[in-house]
């Protein structure tokens, strides 16, 4: 939180309060009568009047906005609850015989002050604690990001190796009886490749980048399918002028195709993106074996650091959810734009 947020914060506070007072006390006929003891006008009478209350208000709420994080020290804390004990005490007592000594009804003016200067020295310890609050949250959040960023170039680096591996030997094999598809293979990957590095590096891409990215990446795993003519990839509507957050929807597909049993003819893969003008929906489905499934509840790391990003990039704007059974796992995902 900015400094600059926190004094214009405070300064409105007691502005708000000041004239809170003056237009209370200019109501109370008591306040009248007690202006004619002094030589001056009503009004700077009841001016001077509010800013005394507002001084003897600001000291014990400065005392507990400035002692609360001595409280939660713990080199510290015994230190200050008795300071906080004894200043809650006295200055009201000091304040009670400093206005008009000691007469009768004392002891009941007393109370009255501890009760209204001991709620401001809590009220400020209240403030503090809720700053303090909303600082940590925010330094959090921050870690958090820079933990996911870390996430995602650690799934990079890990998807990459394992990738390239596959790909390459898959090219290699086509090279004697397709060259020409070994070629365009190769480009696609090559594309593959300068998006990873240099793209996806930024918040957002465009999601016509993204989603050509994905088809290269899907065009490169047909090359080791035994049955690549049951994989559906459809895109409905239109993604120009759009942008998401990169590598998002990739690690689904990259588990697609890592947990995929490839076994089933009679199963096959699904991949559809539906674009509309606030609203992207992402669905894959997938069947898989089921001691993997039992195995792999995760089904992949991708999927912790993907959950963790929707949360801090559409926090409150997307909707996730994934379901599996024995023989077939599917996500869902709605991104509200």
């Amino acid at each position: 939180m900015k400094k600059s947020f926190v004094v214009i914060f405070h300064l409105l506070f007691w502005v708000f309060l000041y004239f809170a007072f003056w237009y209370v006390l200019r109501l109370m006929p008591y306040i009248s009568r007690l202006a004619e003891f002094y030589p001056f006008p009503g009004d700077i009478f009841l001016l001077g009047y509010c800013g005394i209350l507002i001084l003897s208000l600001i000291l014990p709420f400065y005392f507990g906005y400035f002692i609360t994080p001595r409280l939660f020290n713990k080199n510290s804390r015994k230190r200050a609850i008795a300071l906080t004990v004894v200043f809650s005490v006295v200055y009201p007592v000091a304040g009670s015989v400093f206005d008009d000594g000691f007469v009768k009804g004392i002891l009941l003016q007393t109370f009255f002050l501890f009760a209204i200067l001991n709620g401001f020295l809590v009220l400020g310890i209240s403030f503090r604690s809720l700053f303090e609050w909303i600082k940590q949250k925010q330094i959090q959040q921050i870690l958090e990001k820079q933990n996911i960023k870390s996430e995602l170039a650690l799934m990079k680096t890990q998807l990459n190796p394992h990738f390239l591996f596959n790909t390459i030997h898959n090219i290699d094999a086509l090279i004697p009886d397709d060259p020409e598809k070994a070629s365009l293979s190769l480009i696609k990957l090559s594309e593959i490749m300068r998006y990873m590095i240099y793209e996806s590096n930024s918040e957002n891409v465009d999601l016509k980048d993204e989603l050509e990215y994905i088809h290269n990446y899907i065009e490169l795993e047909k090359l080791r399918m035994r049955s690549p003519e049951l994989l559906t990839f459809k895109v409905e509507g239109s993604s120009n002028e759009k942008q998401v957050a990169p590598m998002l929807f990739i690690p689904f597909i990259e588990n697609i195709f890592k947990h995929t049993a490839d076994l089933n003819p009679d199963s096959g893969i699904s991949i559809f993106f539906s674009i509309q003008s606030e609203l992207i929906h992402f669905s894959c489905s997938n069947p898989v074996e089921n001691e993997k499934t039992e195995k792999d509840e995760t089904h992949g790391i991708g999927l912790n650091t993907v959950k963790k990003r929707l949360e801090l990039i559409y926090p409150g704007k997307h909707k996730l959810t994934i379901s599996k059974n024995k023989s077939n796992f599917k996500v869902d995902l709605d991104l509200f734009l």
